[in-house]
């Protein structure tokens, strides 16, 4: 039962029925149903039992006609006429079972033929009047009709061919509502997806706009939203740009002065510190500059080799680093279509960040594996490592929490690298492996790059 439960879940789940299509769909679908049946009966029950009713008089006086016309039949004589009367209608009548309850009087009041009336109450009788071929006229009293059965009915309507092909059409028609429904919802929701992924304002089609209904006002929303958000965010980003390249020139006009003095004193204290803020200044301005180009660039792709650009970055951290051993291990022909520039500067930042804060002797494992449609760069460091609570907000820009790897960065170096991951489509992973440290997975997918 439990896993006849979970198999359950596990398939509602796969079709997705909490899906906004599932849910119109049914409920319209449901909806159409209910009216069709409610309907239907209604239908049924009025015209079927209007047309019972007249069969059912119709049968009566046809009946009634016919033992009349026997009765007048000169042939029977008249003292027998009542017994032979019955014999012959039993003989013909009921040999189908169509003998009906009946009671037929002739114009002196006189009974002439009777059958299974006698309990019948007077409410319960249909009064009728017929001609006899000899003119005179009789009374025929019968039961009225009992209601039909129409559950009977409905159910052998049911089952026609016509309420097949109206059960497949409201299942289109209710399928093609919630196709027009989900369809602009989608797309809207794929549009703001491909400016978060990419930055590029892309106009709305106008069919979508001037449709004149809530999904229209939604769009429209949607476009004023996007226009916004990337008017501030370029604005934000070209004062970034611009202020720091006007903090450049007074950092060189300072970093000058400090040399001039550093001349007449070398070994002044307060000229050391003046170089050391000054590189710590120039390397944020670099880190903001990197920042701000990933986002205003939009370089032509090339052809990228993984390989080649983490053994660019090796090397260079054993300049940085010598007392860090790196190790290295790579499948062959990890390549893609993408920005080697950007590659290069979000495996610059998180190779110097393992090396950064390992000790000396503590080794950074980097290796880069060919998946199906992705590769995948690993780079594992031995160092302290971060708690998992500060693994998302590390990504964040310029955040520095109260961690061992922060104290000495500006918070920008990983929220470089996860831009110019999402510049090619790919995922930043970060997790704690057993023996502690950091992995931190880059995920570059091959062939979604137009």
């Amino acid at each position: 039962m439990a896993k006849f439960s979970t198999l359950l879940a596990s398939t509602y789940h796969k079709i997705g029925f909490k899906r906004l299509f599932w849910r119109v769909f049914i409920w319209f679908w449901l909806s159409s149903l209910l009216v069709m049946f409610a309907t239907s009966f209604v239908i049924i029950s009025k015209y079927s039992s209007e047309d019972y009713t007249k069969r059912y008089s119709n049968d009566v006086l046809t009946q009634a006609e016919r033992i009349v016309w026997r009765y007048e039949q000169t042939l029977i004589p008249h003292a027998n006429r009542s017994i032979k009367l019955k014999n012959w209608i039993n003989k013909k009548e009921n040999r189908r079972g169509h003998l009906m309850s009946m009671l037929i009087m002739d114009d002196t009041n006189q009974r002439i033929y009777h059958y299974r009336f006698n309990k019948v109450k007077p409410e319960d009788r249909l009064e009728y009047s017929v001609l006899g071929p000899s003119g005179r006229s009789y009374l025929v009293f019968s039961k009225k009709p009992q209601a039909p059965r129409i559950y009977t009915q409905l159910m052998y309507r049911f089952q026609s061919l016509q309420f097949v092909f109206i059960f497949f059409a409201s299942a289109l028609v209710s399928a093609l509502l919630s196709w027009s429904i989900t369809r602009p919802l989608n797309y809207l929701g794929s549009f703001s997806r491909h400016y978060a992924n990419k930055q590029e304002v892309a106009p709305l089609p106008r069919a979508l706009l001037t449709r004149g209904d809530e999904v229209a006002d939604l769009a429209q929303d949607i476009e004023f939203m996007i226009n916004k958000t990337h008017a501030a965010a370029t604005a934000q980003q070209q004062l970034l740009h611009d202020v720091s390249h006007e903090l450049r020139a007074p950092l060189a006009r300072l970093q000058v002065s400090a040399a001039l003095i550093e001349q007449k004193s070398p070994d002044s204290r307060h000229v050391k510190q003046i170089h050391n803020d000054c590189l710590r200044i120039d390397q944020l301005i670099q880190q903001i500059l990197d920042y701000s180009k990933l986002e205003q660039g939009n370089p032509a792709q090339e052809p990228c080799s993984i390989n080649a650009l983490c053994e660019q970055v090796i090397k260079n951290m054993a300049v940085t680093y010598p007392n860090i051993p790196v190790t290295f291990k790579a499948d062959n022909k990890a390549q893609l279509n993408g920005y080697p520039e950007a590659l290069l500067q979000a495996f610059d930042n998180i190779i110097g960040n393992a090396c950064k804060y390992s000790s000396d002797g503590q080794s950074v494992d980097i290796s880069v594996h060919n998946r199906e449609n992705s590769i995948v760069v690993s780079v594992r460091d031995h160092g302290p490592g971060v708690d998992e609570s500060e693994m998302a907000k590390l990504l964040q820009p310029f955040y520095r929490a109260g961690n061992k790897m922060h104290t000495n960065g500006f918070g920008l170096g990983l929220s470089i690298a996860l831009k110019a991951i999402n510049k090619h489509q790919g995922e930043l992973r970060m997790s704690t492996p057993d023996g502690g440290g950091l992995l931190v997975e880059i995920i570059l997918p091959q062939d979604t790059l137009a």
